[in-house]
């Protein structure tokens, strides 16, 4: 007679028959139809507009008691733009134009990053401080609309001009040079008068610093064409401090890859896996180290990287991007998946678990990295774990829960990168 199974033994046998019908199941299910994602995507969409986005353009988020921040009203923008949805666009621009705009109280054009309700009761601006990601989305979406021949309501700036000036307070209050001429992005306004400088990797957006030079270049191309070809035409007029110098965004792009490359190798005493932190502090020397009092996980805000990075190679087929996901981030993802049949929502930076759930925010970012590394099929496994979180309840489309607004934003994005909504315009 054979000797009984020690416990342990049968536990892992367990996990790892879990592990494989996981992994059968999954890829079993046919290819996410475009059918099937476009429904998804529509009615998610139409959802998040009837129970986030108020009839004035102002987006609800519940953590926030009803306010909102920067970041929510350029993700409606971006959205709306990928979705096709002129008139919520509008809605919101003008809402966050007439409100969070620090161009009526600060003299520049950055947006203030919180509003909500004042101590007295009303509501205003809680916090005219900037969010460089808020700053940069909202820009990218101005840009994309004018891309699409959307014309801005009654009484607001153009979207390109006023694109034109959020890119160059965002080069003027949001970005600083090193001493070896590097130039980096800090998380605001508010950031430090001198190294060490606070870093936000998930802000950064190459394909964002890509097009605004691109934009800028062709702007400054059409005013002196528009100058040769007139008679006797006036000097042409700009604004005092408007700065859209093509080759600074050009020398952020280049300045940005550098410093990932560097923080997935470590940070101070860590060794790196591919992850990057959510939050980090550079030196005058451009070395990194962990931020006192900041987070250094694979988190919440760091989720987003991968995203933006795999913009920049897909639109604009960066090399840079693509080694980057390819060589670093994606093979510790793949790993994962590999042994366990998931992917859980924070890691450490050492590549450690942090939680013992899974979201489908990571899911979006990793989705992100495998197109822009060429890798469909992963990207396809990942698209499916999102839809797994999706969910239709009366007139309610969500994402993992009705009221996760951030959830329900990055897991609408993911999807909707892989359905090939997400575009740079013409």
């Amino acid at each position: 007679m054979a000797p009984p199974v020690p416990a342990v033994i049968m536990r892992k046998i367990h996990l790892i028959l879990l592990v494989l019908l996981s992994g059968l199941c999954l890829a079993c299910q046919p290819d996410p139809t475009k059918a099937r994602l476009e429904r998804v995507l529509t009615a998610s969409w139409q959802s998040y507009c009837r129970h986030f986005i108020k009839s004035d353009g102002q987006v609800i988020i519940p953590e926030e008691g009803g306010g909102t921040i920067s970041e929510a009203q350029a993700y409606a923008l971006l959205r709306a733009v990928w979705v096709g949805d002129k008139m919520i666009f509008n809605r919101v621009y003008a809402w966050t134009y007439k409100n969070l705009s620090r161009v009526h109280t600060q003299g520049d054009s950055l947006l203030s990053w919180r509003w909500g309700r004042l101590p007295d009761g009303s509501w205003g601006v809680l916090d005219a401080n900037s969010a460089t990601d808020g700053d940069l989305d909202y820009a990218l979406a101005l840009v994309l609309a004018h891309r699409m021949g959307w014309r801005a309501p009654p009484n607001l700036p153009d979207y390109r001009e006023e694109a034109r000036r959020v890119q160059a307070d965002i080069l003027a209050k949001e970005v600083v040079t090193l001493p070896d001429g590097d130039v980096l992005l800090t998380p605001g306004n508010w950031h430090e008068l001198k190294p060490p400088y606070l870093v936000n990797p998930s802000y950064f957006s190459p394909a964002a610093y890509r097009l605004f030079a691109s934009i800028s270049s062709e702007t400054d191309r059409e005013r002196a064409a528009e100058r040769v070809g007139a008679v006797r035409a006036p000097p042409l007029q700009m604004e005092v401090g408007v700065t859209t110098d093509p080759a600074r965004w050009n020398r952020l792009h280049q300045s940005t890859y550098k410093l990932l490359g560097q923080l997935t190798q470590g940070l101070g005493g860590q060794t790196g896996v591919g992850l990057f932190p959510d939050w980090c502090r550079v030196d005058a020397a451009g070395r990194l180290a962990p931020a006192p009092g900041r987070d250094t996980r694979f988190g919440w805000e760091a989720v987003r990287l991968p995203y933006r990075l795999a913009l920049d190679g897909l639109w604009f087929g960066d090399p840079q991007a693509g080694r980057l996901l390819t060589d670093k981030f994606l093979p510790f993802f793949k790993s994962q998946w590999q042994a366990h049949g998931r992917l859980l929502a924070v890691y450490n930076f050492d590549g450690s678990p942090a939680e013992d759930y899974e979201s489908p925010v990571l899911y979006a970012g990793v989705l992100a990295g495998a197109l822009a590394a060429g890798d469909r099929d992963f990207a396809r496994e990942m698209a499916l774990k999102i839809l797994a979180f999706y969910r239709e309840d009366g007139d309610r489309a969500y994402f993992e829960a009705p009221d996760h607004y951030y959830a329900n934003n990055w897991a609408w994005l993911g999807l909707a990168l892989y359905a090939g909504w997400v575009t740079p315009g013409k």
